[in-house]
């Protein structure tokens, strides 16, 4: 319980950044998606249902916040969790390049995922190219910034086993 409520806490004060002072900084793409790192801790340290929950909750914040079509961003981040949720059972990623490399293909995915359901749903999809551009550079900061903020979370989060999560 102490979990989700500092989890909700972390993610509204994260939603609000991303959607307020980093929409607005001078290089506006080129900012951390910080719902999808977000993510990508629930589906490394919190790998059950209410990871799962918690992922899809992030995202519907994200499109309530943002403005965009409602569920966008939730199925987008839905499926980056059970992605990072496999992958963990698959593959080691406690160490830093693996994780550089798993919050690079996490944010990929999702970028991926929300240009093919807009064009899918709304069949608007022009610059299709400066987007898979710009999508890139999201992947790249993902990777940067991903790392340091699992340390982070970890530090917040110290003594929550990971089944109590």
């Amino acid at each position: 319980m102490k979990f989700a409520a500092l989890m909700s806490c972390t993610a509204v004060a994260a939603l609000l950044a991303q959607t307020t002072v980093l929409a607005s900084a001078p290089l506006r793409g080129f900012a951390p998606d910080l719902s999808l790192l977000l993510c990508v801790y629930l589906g490394l340290r919190a790998p059950s249902p209410g990871g799962a929950l918690g992922a899809f909750a992030v995202g519907y914040l994200q499109d309530a916040f943002s403005g965009n079509v409602l569920g966008l961003h939730a199925f987008a981040l839905s499926a980056v969790f059970l992605s990072v949720y496999f992958a963990a059972r698959q593959l080691w990623v406690e160490n830093p390049l693996s994780q550089v490399f798993l919050f690079f293909v996490a944010s990929v995915e999702k970028s991926l995922l929300v240009l093919l359901l807009t064009g899918l749903f709304l069949s608007a999809v022009a610059g299709a190219a400066s987007l898979l551009t710009l999508a890139l550079w999201q992947a790249v900061l993902a990777a940067l910034f991903g790392p340091p903020l699992l340390f982070l979370l970890g530090r917040l989060f110290p003594d929550l086993p990971e089944e109590e999560a």
